[in-house]
């Protein structure tokens, strides 16, 4: 084919592209079609039909790779450029208040003059967009903040997302962030569907549509998404505020949300608020907040960071759904330390979209203070929109029956229960020998934080304590292809007999599961601490024994007296470590552990000495590592961990969302840092 005849066909093929495209934004982000239906269906034709005859000639940003491919084994992991960073909530006006305060003293301007953008904050799935010379390159979904999966395939489903950017003016490399959401209508149509599966909310639903290895699955789901910042810009250009980035962005493409408004100082943002509010049942997607962002660009750069949060940047957080529901009995749960957790059974409610039937009451100090009783009418809500608990009792039923706690374990070997004095919990005296504490222990040894030992679940860890095949942690080293298949053929004989099990253990199951167990065959020291689930003994407390002790055998041999002299530790979680080591079956455990192969490593010995014995706090999600990941940094530089602020703490390390140590700190006058400020001490 001629050079003249080729220049031609991409002509036409760069006409139809732009046409197709063109008539897509007007579609599906302008909500303003120019064409009939079967108009776009010839145009598009027309492409499908010249790219069939010149396949070498298809680019990334055809219309006709929206669709398509072979689904994926697995989701890549991506780098983004720059990290995406997460918000600082409000729940409060008066904390709203406070945050202003902080705005105005580091601006030096009324709180009354400073503009910000109101934007309603989506409840979806972050998403972050790589163009390249304006052709999208890759979507990434936000992951941690610094990596997340590439879901470029899917992405590239949703027609409101331009494939190429529109005009000329936008830098050469060029990350755009955004929500990938499902509206209200979109996620009652996907669970009146009797081929689909049925999805707890429309952010589950969206975020479960996106992550489809299958692009022709996530293409057959109703994907939308607005966009509302700019990530890394290899160039500058002239843009002075987030108003002006809405306008860019909507100029570019996008589809930005037609609620976002500009207002000014404290008194703009509440009446947004309201009036957002006020109207939430109505927007057709859902929404749980709204995000106030510094509009000026150059006062944005003046205020800066906290951690992985922007200081110029706050989410005003609508209050939890609550819902009237009744208890309909209690019942309770043993975790591995023996602790009774009493929990509720309600009569079914749907609660921010998920259908609740259990609630957690706590202990018996909490269900007494809340006069809670079997029968009452209660007011629930989903902590943090997360865990169900209840708030208060609405109405006192006239049968209503009090909750006692009960003399005996729930569990089969019925062994006594004991409150100690002056302790709000209770606690089975069946230790070992009693199963929900076994597979409590178990569970605990395989999380993520201790062992991560994966592919092996808590159901399927219940099943094998129930079959006596795993009694302590020190069997999971036992286990091997026939131990398992052997469990599935008598797991299959009992199901034929009448007994139901949820889980079947299939062949590349457990192949998974002993890989998982042998390449978890070396560990750290602080983490084979951590795994053995001594009580009071968390992540901080097991790096402090592992940098003083350095070995297994050395902490097993350790005196009280030696125990209790260790920073951050108490007498209590002293006399349990104690008390734990020297139990035989304790370190019998620990020995046929150790018999196994299993290697333990400690590299939380001090290698240098910059913090010089220094006692640091770390409050809050942090931006660049995770905690462990900054615990190791504290201990190899020769400082020391602790969990409480006191007036020995040299420094209080602040993420996002800090807690009360942030408060007692301030009293105290304690050094304050970000994770940034500490690496710059430790010359990371």
């Amino acid at each position: 084919m001629s050079i003249k005849k080729t220049k031609k066909i991409k002509e036409d093929l760069d006409y139809l592209k732009n046409k197709i495209n063109s008539l897509n934004h007007d579609y599906y982000v302008l909500d303003d079609p120019k064409v009939l239906d079967y108009e776009y269906d010839i145009i598009f034709q027309k492409l499908i039909a010249l790219e069939e005859l010149f396949p070498d000639l298809i680019s990334e940003d055809s219309p006709t790779q929206r669709v398509g491919g072979k689904p994926l084994p697995k989701f890549e992991t991506v780098n983004h450029k720059q990290q995406m960073l997460s918000l600082n909530n409000v729940f409060y006006l008066k904390d709203l208040a406070l945050y202003m305060k902080r705005l105005e003293k580091k601006l030096s301007i009324d709180m009354e003059n400073i503009k910000f953008s109101a934007e309603p904050k989506l409840d979806g799935l972050a998403i972050n967009l790589l163009y390249e010379n304006g052709i999208l390159a890759v979507a990434a979904t936000r992951g941690d903040g610094a990596t997340g999966e590439n879901v470029t395939k899917n992405i590239k489903t949703i027609k409101s997302i331009p494939l190429k950017l529109i005009g000329q003016s936008f830098p050469k490399t060029l990350e755009i962030r955004g929500e990938v959401f499902i509206s209200k209508k979109g996620f009652q149509s996907i669970n009146s569907s009797n081929n689909e599966k049925k999805f707890a909310n429309p952010r589950n639903a969206a975020a479960g549509s996106l992550r489809q290895l299958d692009p022709k699955i996530a293409a057959s789901r109703p994907l939308e998404a607005f966009f509302y910042s700019i990530g890394y810009c290899s160039e500058n250009f002239n843009i002075n505020s987030q108003k002006q980035i809405l306008e860019k962005l909507s100029n570019w493409g996008f589809k930005v949300s037609n609620l976002n408004m500009s207002v000014s100082g404290i008194s703009g943002c509440e009446s947004f608020y309201k009036k957002i509010y006020s109207m939430r049942d109505s927007i057709p997607y859902e929404i749980d907040g709204i995000v106030y962002k510094v509009d000026d660009l150059n006062f944005q750069k003046k205020l800066g960071f906290v951690s992985r949060a922007p200081r110029w940047a706050i989410a005003h957080k609508f209050p939890a759904e609550e819902k009237i529901t009744t208890i309909e009995s209690v019942r309770f749960q043993v975790g591995r330390t023996g602790v009774l957790t009493p929990v509720a059974s309600l009569k079914p409610v749907e609660v921010g979209g998920v259908i609740v039937s259990n609630a957690t009451l706590h202990n018996m100090d909490e269900i007494i203070k809340k006069d809670i009783h079997i029968g009452d009418n209660v007011s629930i809500r989903r902590a943090g929109d997360v865990i169900p608990e209840i708030v208060r009792v609405t109405k006192k039923s006239k049968l209503r029956k009090k909750i006692k706690l009960p003399k005996n374990c729930p569990c089969p070997i019925s062994s006594k229960i004991e409150k100690e004095k002056d302790m709000v919990f209770a606690k089975c005296t069946g230790n070992k020998n009693c199963p929900a504490q076994k597979k409590g222990a178990i569970i605990h040894y395989v999380s993520k934080k201790a062992m991560d030992i994966q592919g092996i679940g808590e159901k399927l860890i219940g099943r094998l304590v129930d079959e006596s095949i795993l009694n302590n942690i020190s069997d999971l080293y036992k286990l091997n292809n026939k131990i398992l298949k052997n469990f599935v053929i008598n797991t299959a004989v009992r199901e034929d007999s009448g007994k139901k099990y949820e889980i079947t253990l299939k062949e590349k199951s457990i192949k998974n599961i002993l890989k998982s167990i042998e390449d978890k065959m070396e560990v750290k020291l602080s983490n084979f601490i951590y795994s053995l689930g001594i009580s009071e003994v968390g992540e901080v407390t097991a790096k402090i024994l592992a940098n003083k002790y350095h070995s297994i055998d050395k902490l097993s041999k350790a005196k009280y007296d030696d125990i209790i002299k260790l920073k951050d530790i108490g007498p209590v979680a002293a006399l349990n470590i104690y008390n734990f080591f020297n139990e035989k079956s304790n370190i019998d455990i620990i020995n046929k552990i150790m018999n196994s192969g299993l290697k333990i490593i400690n590299n939380n010995k001090a290698r240098t000495n910059i913090l010089n014995n220094g006692v640091y706090v770390i409050t809050g999600k942090l931006k660049n590592l995770s905690r462990q990941k900054l615990s190791d940094h504290i201990l190899e530089n020769g400082g020391n961990l602790s969990n409480t602020v006191s007036k020995k703490t040299t420094a209080l390390i602040v993420g996002l969302d800090p807690g009360s140590k942030l408060d007692k700190a301030n009293k105290l006058g304690i050094k304050i840092i970000s994770d940034d400020e500490f690496y710059k001490i430790i010359k990371l």
